[in-house]
């Protein structure tokens, strides 16, 4: 580990609330009670929930308590009616363009808590002619999905564009490495380094598919954080790497992995929106991935249960 000292973050971040962009996606998790078998026959345990990275992440930001902005694009049928109130039971504002049909991904949650995702895309879309300024209205931070980087690009620039001219704080997600991959690491960090973001987040299977195993390429950001599920996570800085443990979870180990990223994020942009070192923020984020570990879905327990 080389380390120089704690990192700092690139800029504050506002007051206001963490907005994150993208799709609104349903998802149904079903819990396996047995290892798949092809032509075979189980019973299973079906939720159904809020998903993707934004909704997430506003949730997870929600539950500890900071003001949150859910923007983008929801479908303009009866699932996504029930999503979106949904969102707002657990106190997320909602700035959304409703067209087609909601995107759906079909989650199975092996035993081990490994998950499997099926995905159909929905009917619709975010264009950059949906990308409004008030969307980013006093807003902390903005965070964007690298799923939907891939999927909207034009779209997500646009609001990245627009968080910068508004002097909004820009942190981003990235997508899969099997995606990243299947779409050319060049051409996805070319994507990346457009929205010139402050802070980006990984996985360690992603940091090595973009190069960011060891030192910071030209186009990365000045904060890169590196979760890898118990192992510790990176604060990777041009001054070095400072690795933070993750405590273990409880017995049993987890439930279902799905959403933990997110969540991961949620409680490190809520550790930036109220000026808590680095380092903090980051324990912060381990703390909002196990209580996600610990449920069925991506999306956290409401406030107080």
């Amino acid at each position: 580990m080389v380390s120089a000292g704690d990192p700092a973050w690139p800029r504050p971040a506002g007051p206001g609330p963490v907005v994150a962009v993208g799709k609104l996606v349903a998802d149904q998790l079903l819990e396996l009670s047995a290892p798949l078998v092809a032509g075979g026959q189980q019973r299973v345990e079906r939720t159904t929930t809020a998903g993707g990275a934004p909704a997430n992440v506003t949730a997870g930001v929600a539950r500890l308590g900071a003001p949150a902005r859910f923007a983008g694009w929801a479908g303009a049928d009866p699932l996504a009616d029930g999503l979106l109130a949904g969102l707002a039971r657990r106190g997320v504002e909602l700035a959304v363009v409703r067209r087609g049909r909601a995107p759906l991904s079909t989650v199975l949650v092996h035993a081990d808590g490994e998950r499997t995702v099926l995905t159909d895309r929905g009917e619709g879309g975010l264009e950059p002619a949906d990308v409004r300024p008030e969307w980013f209205a006093g807003a902390a931070v903005v965070h964007l999905d690298g799923y939907d980087l891939l999927r909207f690009p034009d779209a997500v620039r646009a609001a990245a564009g627009t968080a910068h001219d508004l002097g909004v704080p820009v942190s981003a997600d990235v997508a899969a490495a099997a995606r990243i991959e299947r779409h050319g690491a060049d051409g996805y960090v070319e994507l990346l380094a457009g929205l010139r973001p402050d802070v980006l987040c990984c996985d360690a299977a992603e940091a090595t598919a973009l190069g960011l195993d060891s030192a910071l390429p030209t186009w990365a950001p000045p904060l890169v954080l590196v979760h890898a599920g118990a192992r510790p996570t990176r604060v990777v800085t041009a001054a070095g790497t400072v690795e933070v443990p993750v405590e273990p979870l409880p017995a049993g180990g987890p439930r279902d992995t799905t959403g933990c990223g997110d969540a991961f994020a949620a409680g490190l942009l809520t550790g930036w929106r109220a000026g808590v070192p680095v380092l903090d923020a980051v324990r912060t984020g381990h703390a909002a991935a196990a209580v996600v570990a610990g449920v069925v879905g991506g999306q956290p327990p409401l406030s107080g249960a």
